[in-house]
């Protein structure tokens, strides 16, 4: 979907503190790029093309036949889908069993969506050209699902993408979106080709075109390659190839799609917070069979704060009732826990368990802010298992210590396996892979195939986790926004935007590099020195005599300093003018006179975090007209709201008595606001009324007092 822009990632050793690694993220470990070359690497299918082979008389017959979409074509534009033709059905025949069979779960309901929005049966193919039908795709760029939605479609039409759901991989919901899309690309372009051109390159680009060129007519548009790029002037012919092989596949010599092998599945609504590992084992399902027929679920526990469908076959749909009415009967499979120590503290523990605090929180809801020691928390486990065991490869000094083992773990072989990639990616050595599947050499891999993971853990990367080693994350009473990476953004872009240094934002991140940095990562945005609410007693006065030095550690930052050694961060600053915009692990710093043993900072419950910038959505420009995508859930959204009484003085030298409106502009979040304004972010959200940061809506009037 004009999304396939093709790119390497470099990997680099870095050395930090006396420990090396390479940096993941493993939360997205789920959404690697998995789609087979022919469906995105245009380049490569021209160059394989071979172009006059004659013409079979199945072949011509298939060309021949008609469509519910007439399509006009040319001499030319034939020849174009012949090529394509022979291509999809001789030189990639393999790709295009492998596609139908995979299919086939999924024809009847794709054809009855199709049929009750009335949209023509043909586009039943589209989805072979985007993903082979494969509701677990992947695209280089981040277009997920049978669809290849990119995120921020997905979430304009109706779709949940967050860290729990990506409901672009849910069959049902996802071809109900595109359906919507469909019908809304038709009704723009009242043309099937220009329709079919816009939902590869976006709407917006096929308009910008029209009215540059002057051309409403798709073919002649994709005659000039400098107005669309070579995959979108080729989707089209590329399209009517695949739909001629499904509608002949007799003529051609494929086998019959078998139109009743869909799953006869019910829909069972779950609370938030079910373990769904639990309920597989209770319903008599390996976990791969439960995520087979629900592979929107990125987690073996459901969202903590919304109750989801989950789809069981009809005969266990009162087996699943039974589990549900009563989970406490059956033994936690989803999750783990972590009985919190002395000094734990929210972000060390989602620093462990590979979970971001957000969720964490999101998912002990119950739990206070400060843990005390012997605390139970509950951690939930990968969809994948492929984040699910030790959080770094091998004894590692710098590495904390790694959960309890998870259940054991089996792996489906891929194209392009072997035992030693295998191997790698489950930190396990050759000889013990070898051994746990009685396999006497390390010899092909058959696709498709089941591996024992020895060891009895979950499925572990070969590398430590994003911010296991050096620099912790900040959490989210630390953190003053978050910010999702756009395409050409750099590290020092960012930190600019939002006012820090680039090594907060980098020690916030746990990057340790500038490299690190992908597009669509969401940032944690660290608040600077002052900018956090006032707290319900006037800071000491600024003293300047020396109290004593601090050695600057590795992720330490001006805000994190000021915090434990319980001093306010003005003071700090003043202490050491000039010296806090880049501290470097090594330096001493003077502390003023005042400081006190460390304290935990007050929690600020009605201070919701910002809501999340949607995702860079590459293929066109964002209509005027588009819905916002749904706010991220975030735990705070389910703690209690604040009540609507005046708060604490933002500024104890400051009087309330003045206010002042303020027209919310495009791309303002609360906490911006209210760091603009100095005050309180809570105050904010009382005075206006407000019961979350995700009712800020633009050009809505707000009133501050200050």
């Amino acid at each position: 979907m004009g999304r396939y822009l093709l790119f390497v990632l470099l990997p680099a050793f870095l050395l930090l503190s006396g420990c090396s690694g390479k940096q993941y993220d493993k939360s997205n470990a789920d959404m690697k790029a998995n789609l087979e070359p022919e469906l995105w690497d245009t380049s490569q299918i021209l160059k394989n093309l071979q172009r006059g082979r004659p013409l079979t008389e199945q072949e011509k017959k298939a060309l021949a036949s008609r469509g519910a979409i007439q399509f006009d074509l040319d001499v030319k534009e034939n020849e174009e889908v012949q090529v394509f033709l022979q291509y999809f059905s001789i030189d990639k025949r393999g790709s295009m069993d492998t596609w139908l069979r995979r299919a086939e779960p999924h024809l009847p309901y794709v054809r009855a969506v199709l049929a009750s929005y009335n949209l023509p049966p043909d586009l039943i193919a589209l989805p072979f050209i985007e993903s082979g039908y494969n509701t677990m795709a992947y695209s280089p760029v981040g277009a997920g699902g049978m669809w290849q939605f990119m995120p921020y479609t997905g979430r304009r039409f109706g779709l949940t993408v967050d860290w729990w759901v990506d409901e672009r991989r849910d069959p049902y919901k996802s071809t109900v979106a595109a359906a919507k899309y469909l019908t809304k690309l038709y009704q723009m372009f009242g043309d099937w080709n220009l329709a079919l051109a816009a939902y590869n390159a976006g709407e917006g680009k096929i308009s910008r075109v029209m009215a540059a060129s002057g051309q409403c007519d798709f073919f002649d548009i994709a005659k000039d390659p400098k107005l669309l790029k070579d995959e979108t002037r080729h989707y089209v012919p590329k399209f009517l190839a695949v739909l001629k092989i499904f509608q002949n596949l007799d003529t051609l010599g494929f086998k019959k799609v078998n139109w009743q092998a869909g799953p006869n599945l019910k829909e069972v609504p779950a609370p938030g917070g079910t373990d769904l590992a639990a309920l597989a084992q209770a319903c008599s399902m390996p976990w791969e069979q439960f995520r087979e027929y629900n592979p929107g679920f990125r987690r073996q526990v459901s969202p903590p704060d919304m109750t989801v469908n989950v789809y069981v076959p009809v005969a266990k749909e009162q087996v699943a009732l039974a589990f549900l009415n009563n989970p406490g009967n059956y033994p936690p499979v989803g999750g783990q826990t972590y009985t919190a120590e002395a000094g734990d503290t929210w972000w060390n523990i989602a620093r462990k368990s590979g979970m971001p605090v957000a969720e964490l929180r999101q998912l002990n809801a119950s739990l206070p802010e400060t843990l005390p020691p012997g605390q139970t928390v509950r951690v939930a486990l990968s969809a994948s298992g492929a984040d699910n065991s030790a959080l770094a490869e091998g004894p590692d000094a710098c590495a904390p210590k790694p959960f309890a083992a998870a259940k054991p773990q089996r792996h489906r072989v891929s194209k392009g396996d072997s035992v030693g990639s295998v191997a790698r990616k489950y930190g396990v050595s050759t000889q013990e892979l070898l051994a746990a599947n009685k396999m006497k050499h390390a010899g092909r891999l058959t696709q498709g195939s089941w591996l024992n993971i020895p060891g009895g853990q979950a499925a572990a990367p070969a590398q430590a986790a994003a911010g296991v080693k050096g620099n912790a994350p900040v959490s989210l009473a630390e953190a003053e926004a978050s910010h999702t990476v756009a395409k050409g953004e750099t590290v020092g872009s960012i930190a600019a935007k939002h006012g820090v240094s680039p090594q907060e934002l980098m020690a916030a991140n746990s990057l340790r590099s500038p490299k690190e940095l992908l597009v669509g990562k969401r940032l944690s945005i660290p608040k600077k020195p002052g900018s956090k609410a006032p707290e319900p007693a006037a800071p000491a006065p600024v003293q300047t005599a020396s109290a004593g030095s601090y050695t600057v550690k590795a992720g330490d930052t001006a805000h994190s300093i000021a915090r434990s050694q319980g001093i306010d961060p003005k003071q700090l600053a003043a202490a050491n003018p000039g010296r806090l915009d880049k501290l470097r692990p090594g330096d001493r710093l003077t502390l003023p006179g005042g400081s006190k043993a460390p304290a935990p900072a007050p929690v600020q419950a009605a201070a919701a975090p910002a809501p999340r910038e949607p995702a860079k959505y590459d293929k066109a420009a964002k209509p005027a007209a588009a819905p916002q995508p749904p706010v991220a859930k975030t735990f705070a959204q389910a703690a209690p709201q604040p009540a609507p009484a005046p708060a604490a003085k933002p500024q104890a030298a400051k009087p309330a008595s003045k206010s002042v409106n303020y027209k919310v502009s495009p791309g303002d979040t609360l906490w911006g606001i209210a760091k603009k304004f100095n005050v309180d972010p809570s105050s904010l959200m009382a005075w206006n009324n407000m019961k979350s940061s995700s009712s800020l809506q633009t050009g809505a009037q707000l009133t501050i007092h200050q």
